[in-house]
Formats: C-alpha cells, sequence, structure tokens
C-alpha cells in the first residue's frame, strides 16, 4: 500500500471515528436533558442554591412536596453535574459536527467529493426517509414509556433499550445530514432531487411547445409552427377585442374583419409552406432515385465487362486442365478452376439481380407444379444434400399445387434457398422443407438452425451482400436471398423472413391456380 493510500485510510478513520463520537456525545447530552425531570429534581436548584429563596418552598408550605435544605442540596448538585456533562457534550458534539461538515466527502483539500452510494438518493427522497424513519422511531418508544415516564429509571433495562434507540437515531440522522452536506458541496442536492427534476420537466415539456425545438433543423416546418404561434396569439387577442367592442356597437364588426384578414394570412402562408415541402420532398425522391438507377446501372456495366475476360480465363483454365501436369500444376489449376467458376456465379448473380431491380428482366409466366419444381431442384442437389451432414424433413402433398409464375427464376430462388441451408445450417441438425394449400395460397417454406448466432435482422440479411455468418467462411456471395426476394417479387409472389433466436425460416407465397 503507497503512502496515499495510507493517508486516504487514515483520514477515513478519522472521520468514522468523529462521526460515532458525535451520536454518543448527542446521545449522552439528551439523556442528561430527558434524566433532569424524570428524576423529579426541580429546575429552581439549577437558580436557587438555599430552599427558602425558591417557588418549591412556598409550594411546601402549601402542601406540596417536602423538601428540607440538605435534600435540596443533593439534588442541586445532581441537577449541576447533569448540566455540565449536557454542555461539555453537546460542546464536543458540535466541535466535531463542524470538523465533519468541513471534511466529508474530500480526501484532499481541492480533490473532487467523492459521493457513496447513499449519497445519491435524491434529496427530497432522503429525507421522506429519514422523517419516515423518525416517526416509525417515535411510534416505538411511545409504546416503550406508556406505562409513564418513570420506568426509565424503575426499569434498567428500558433505560438502556431507550438510550440504544437514542444512539441509533443520532446514527441515522447523522448520515442524514452528512449525506446533503455531501450533496451540497457537489452541487447536486437540488438538481438532483424528484422535486426538481419533476419541476424542470413540467417546464421544459411547457417551454418545448413554444420554442419550436422540434422543428428547429428545417426552416420550412419552423416557419409553419411559429405562424401557428402567431395565429393563436392573434386570435385571442381577437377574441378579446370582440368581448370589448361588444359595449360599443359601431365598432363590434371590428374584430371579425381583423380575424377574416389574419385567416388569409395564416392560410396564404401555409399554402406556400406546404408547395415549398412538397418540391424539396419531390427533389429528395428523385436525387434517390438518381442515385439508386446509378448504382444499378455501374453493377450492370461492371459485370458485363467482367464477362468477357472471365469467359477467356475460364477457356484457358479448361485448355491447361488439358495439358500433361505434374502433381503440383494439376492442383493450381484446379484451385483456378473452383475460383474462376465461383466468380463467374458471382458475376452471373450481379448481373440477374440489377436486371431484376431496374425492371429490365424478362418473366416467362407459365403454369408450374411448385411440387415438381421443389422435388427437381432437390434431386439436382442431391449429392450436396447427401454430404451436408444435414436431416432433410421434406413433407409435400399427394397432389400437385399448381402456381403461375417463371419456372427458371422460381427454380433459381429454390436452389438459393437451400444453399443457404446448406452453407449455414448446424451440422447435424434438421432442415425443414413444406409445401402446402391455405386460403387459397401456395405457401412453401423452408426452416432450419443456424450454425451461428444470427445478430442482424431479417432487414438487414435481405441487404445485397450481406452475409449472417460473421467470419466470412463459407462459400456464400451475399446475394442468394437478395436475389431469391426480387425474382419471388417478379414473379408475383410474397417472400417472407422470420428470425426467432437461431431459427431461420423463409416462406413464398403464391397465389394458387384452381382447378
Amino acid at each position: 500500500m503507497d503512502t496515499r493510500s495510507k493517508n486516504i485510510s487514515y483520514h477515513s478513520l478519522v472521520k468514522f471515528l468523529a462521526f460515532l463520537l458525535v451520536a454518543l456525545a448527542l446521545t449522552t447530552a439528551f439523556v442528561q436533558v430527558v434524566a433532569i425531570p424524570m428524576m423529579q429534581i426541580p429546575f429552581e436548584t439549577l437558580v436557587e442554591p438555599s430552599l427558602a429563596d425558591s417557588q418549591s418552598f412556598l409550594r411546601q408550605a402549601r402542601g406540596g412536596p417536602v423538601y428540607d435544605q440538605v435534600e435540596w442540596t443533593r439534588m442541586r448538585s445532581v441537577a449541576l453535574e447533569r448540566v455540565w456533562i449536557f454542555a461539555a457534550s453537546l460542546v464536543a458534539a458540535l466541535g466535531l459536527l463542524v470538523y465533519l461538515t468541513l471534511v466529508i466527502g474530500r480526501t484532499e483539500k481541492s480533490g473532487p467529493v467523492r459521493l457513496n452510494w447513499h449519497d445519491r438518493i435524491p434529496g427530497d427522497l432522503l429525507t421522506a426517509g429519514y422523517f419516515g424513519f423518525l416517526a416509525l422511531w417515535v411510534l416505538v418508544l411511545d409504546g416503550i414509556l406508556d406505562p409513564g415516564p418513570g420506568v426509565l429509571f424503575n426499569s434498567p433495562w428500558v433505560m438502556g433499550v431507550v438510550t440504544v434507540m437514542v444512539f441509533l437515531l443520532m446514527v441515522i440522522l447523522g448520515f442524514y445530514y452528512l449525506s446533503l452536506v455531501k450533496q451540497i458541496k457537489a452541487g447536486t442536492l437540488i438538481k438532483k432531487s424528484l422535486g426538481y427534476r419533476l419541476a424542470a420537466g413540467i417546464y421544459d415539456f411547457l417551454k418545448s411547445l413554444f420554442d419550436g425545438r422540434a422543428f428547429s433543423r428545417n426552416g420550412l416546418t419552423r416557419a409553419l409552427f411559429q405562424r401557428q404561434l402567431l395565429f393563436i396569439g392573434i386570435s385571442a387577442v381577437m377574441v378579446f377585442m370582440a368581448f370589448v367592442f361588444l359595449m360599443v356597437p359601431p365598432f363590434s364588426l371590428l374584430p371579425v374583419f381583423l380575424e377574416g384578414v389574419v385567416i388569409y394570412w395564416y392560410v396564404t402562408g401555409n399554402r406556400k409552406t406546404y408547395a415549398a415541402i412538397d418540391q424539396g420532398f419531390n427533389a429528395s425522391l428523385e436525387e434517390q432515385m438518381k442515385a439508386e438507377r446509378m448504382k444499378i446501372q455501374l453493377i450492370t456495366n461492371v459485370s458485363h465487362d467482367l464477362k468477357t475476360p472471365l469467359t477467356a480465363i475460364i477457356g484457358y483454365v479448361d485448355l491447361l486442365a488439358k495439358e500433361a501436369l505434374d502433381e503440383p500444376a494439376r492442383e493450381y489449376v484446379t484451385v483456378l478452376s473452383e475460383k474462376s467458376d465461383r466468380l463467374k456465379h458471382i458475376v452471373s448473380d450481379l448481373f440477374d439481380l440489377a436486371r431484376s431491380t431496374t425492371g429490365n428482366l424478362q418473366v416467362d409466366f407459365e403454369r408450374i407444379d411448385f411440387k415438381r419444381l421443389i422435388e427437381q431442384t432437390m434431386g439436382d442437389l442431391s449429392e450436396e444434400i447427401e454430404a451436408s451432414g444435414l436431416a432433410f424433413k421434406v413433407q409435400l402433398p399427394e397432389e400437385g399445387i399448381f402456381v403461375r409464375a417463371d419456372g427458371k427464376k422460381l427454380y433459381r430462388v429454390w436452389i438459393n434457398l437451400l444453399q443457404n441451408a446448406l452453407n449455414y445450417a448446424m451440422k447435424g441438425t434438421r432442415v425443414y422443407v413444406t409445401l402446402d394449400l391455405f386460403q387459397g395460397e401456395a405457401r412453401a417454406s423452408i426452416k432450419n438452425i443456424a450454425g451461428y448466432e444470427m445478430t442482424f435482422t431479417e432487414e438487414e440479411v435481405l441487404q445485397r451482400f450481406a452475409r449472417g455468418e460473421a467470419s466470412r467462411t463459407s462459400e456464400g456471395t451475399g446475394l442468394g436471398l437478395s436475389i431469391a426476394q426480387s425474382f419471388t417479387q417478379v414473379c408475383g409472389g410474397e417472400f417472407q423472413l422470420r428470425l426467432d433466436g437461431d431459427l431461420f425460416k423463409v416462406t413464398l407465397i403464391f397465389p394458387a391456380i384452381q382447378e
């Protein structure tokens, strides 16, 4: 422990001992004050050394308590002793209290105020808690002293219990006082109180109704707000003038005329502002659409420009694969072939996505057996499914369900969904594929348990190039779900995605063709 830590511990111990001494001194003072009347010692003994000079002598002559000078002197001695103890205890308590008031909350003279957990309780709530404790304390004390005040000296244990209760009250009072002192030093007594917060909240709310802070970012909406305030104020004046001018018939129509002028000004000004807002909204929307078109055009051009050199690369890789190569070179050619094929698929996905987004994708609608299409796609991927380590549970109706869509596009959608499950489902789990007819709609769904923590939303995973797997170690491109959604919508269907914990579920909904 360094020197600074030792000093802090020493000062903390000194303050704690001073606090206990304050509580003990105040308890002693309290007991001394209570003891004089409880012991039936007349207060005159404090100021009259002689019984004959006191009012007690007169009461004694009229049949009151009988004292002699010896008893009077003894009681005076006891009373003075308790008064001196009371005075000494009170002075000591006040001195220590002043010391604690000066040093509490700081470890250094210029250091910040350190607040404990109870010092962060709002001052008004702390006060309510203290006075609640005080009321309970008084009720308990009243129950103890119910037989009469004399029980304090007739029963030593009662006197001990009361003394402990007084000491506890002084400790609680000390905590309450010092906590308020620290809050005052830290400047939080008023600002952190519940009453101040409530008043400040009400004031801020009322102020927000008139200062227009909610419209500070836009000049047009701020102009609307200010015009509205002005209109309300002028209208209120017109109403007042109407009541005043009722007593002057020639001028009674003047407020009505002025109100009509104000209404015309208000409506005309608002119309201009609304027109400006509408113009700005249209300009912003046009700018966004222009940026989206430029982005799609860029993707289309890049995808188209990549096709020619990529086709050449794939052709030369095929030629190399037919040559007599040693084993290391053949492995390199195999890797080149796999990566070039993947790049070809990415470029094709980009091109298809760009065309479907711009509406330039050709769609050939036809009558399709949805059940047979699902069976065909699963058959085409049967090798990947068997090698995946996943258990596919397929539930298809006995009869086919027919929909109107583009067969090639719908086939691509289902291929993408199956590949998504193969790439991202947890190994050893089940993948459920279902198709049913519900209220005239064909509903095909595929659901699986993800093999990673899904920390994204439905909207985020459907964005282009979005991949749920943060490590990006799988072979996905991040375009599969986006293409599936786009192709589904182009074919006139609905694409629904639901995430629930680790459950990933996609549902395709198409109007069924009734036989």
